[in-house]
């Protein structure tokens, strides 16, 4: 959602009026979606249930490949067939995360152009601040435009480098790709700021996997050394169950660990797990059964200077919204 709001707006500022599907909110468009007159679509795909390789992309742009969706998929290497699968659909050409292992092994015999931040990628950075929020893109070595990134976080230092090295691939100019990502701040559910409690800066944010959990986490670090209180609520069932050690190491890096039950969404609870076997792995962690106990726990908690995020892919952010309302 980041990596292709982040275009959205390289592609607005270019003067392209691309026609774009999102899967959350972009202020830039007050809305996910966007019909335009240009010749470019932008379109956020999903693997589960296969659904990308309905799409048959121009460009194919693959950010990371983990195991997730293992309630379809039978193990990471199935994933990564997938992945493979819809690369190689790609008609001009695939950008892909050389720094991310599984990505690397997916696309084996497949001709990409790579960007990240360790060594031998085609599209990297250089002169990157602390926070990760400014740096130079380098191309083949060579210099194609300075990023001033209105989003926190090396995930999303990475998420810039895709963009521009989608935008290189485009013949883009480096400037309309400084101006539109200096322009993006953010896209909804994606650490957006909802407002201030008594002191501290209340956050929602819709990471749901273990690997999405520790890039964000690592991210609200980098703000400084407040107190992070978070209220999560895992998402489906299998996904907590498959995923428990990950979920338990990541989500125990808080300092107060709020636990809302876990959001069915498609699926009924016929693996028998609940939060509660969550928090009782995690020292500290508090188990709520309801978003108002979740509500109701942050009112009691929560103190000035704190960061407050509400995190999952359920209806948790109900629970920041109404300790926002004093509901």
């Amino acid at each position: 959602t980041t990596t292709t709001s982040m275009m959205t707006h390289i592609l607005m500022e270019a003067g392209k009026d691309p026609t774009v599907m999102i899967g959350g909110y972009l202020p830039l468009l007050h809305a996910g979606h966007r019909v335009g007159k240009g010749d470019t679509i932008v379109l956020e795909s999903c693997e589960y249930c296969d659904s990308f390789l309905n799409f048959f992309p121009t460009l194919a742009v693959v950010l990371n490949v983990e195991a997730d969706h293992l309630d379809y998929f039978k193990d990471l290497a199935d994933i990564q067939k997938s992945f493979h699968k819809f690369a190689g659909m790609a008609t001009d050409g695939v950008i892909a995360n050389g720094d991310d292992p599984h990505t690397v092994e997916a696309l084996e015999g497949i001709e990409y152009t790579s960007f990240g931040l360790g060594e031998g990628n085609q599209v990297t950075a250089a002169n990157i601040s602390p926070d990760w929020r400014h740096f130079d893109v380098l191309c083949g070595g060579e210099f194609y435009c300075h990023l001033d990134l209105g989003v926190l976080g090396k995930h999303n230092a990475l998420n810039a480098l895709a963009v521009a090295a989608t935008s290189r691939m485009m013949g883009i100019p480096g400037d309309c790709v400084a101006r539109g990502v200096h322009a993006f701040h953010g896209a909804g559910r994606r650490m957006e700021y909802k407002g201030d409690y008594l002191g501290a800066k209340v956050y929602d944010d819709y990471a749901h996997h273990p690997d999405e959990v520790r890039a964000t986490l690592e991210a609200i670090r980098g703000m400084g050394d407040n107190r992070l209180v978070l209220a999560f609520q895992p998402h489906t069932y299998t996904r907590t169950k498959l995923l428990l050690e990950d979920f338990v190491r990541e989500l125990g890096k808080a300092d107060v660990l709020v636990l809302a039950e876990i959001y069915a969404a498609r699926e009924s609870n016929t693996v028998g797990i609940s939060s509660a076997d969550l928090a009782r792995r995690i020292p500290g962690a508090i188990y709520c059964e309801t978003l108002q106990e979740v509500t109701a726990t942050l009112r009691e908690t929560v103190r000035p200077g704190d960061i407050v995020v509400t995190m999952g892919a359920g209806d948790i952010f109900r629970a920041g919204e109404a300790l926002l309302a004093k509901e």
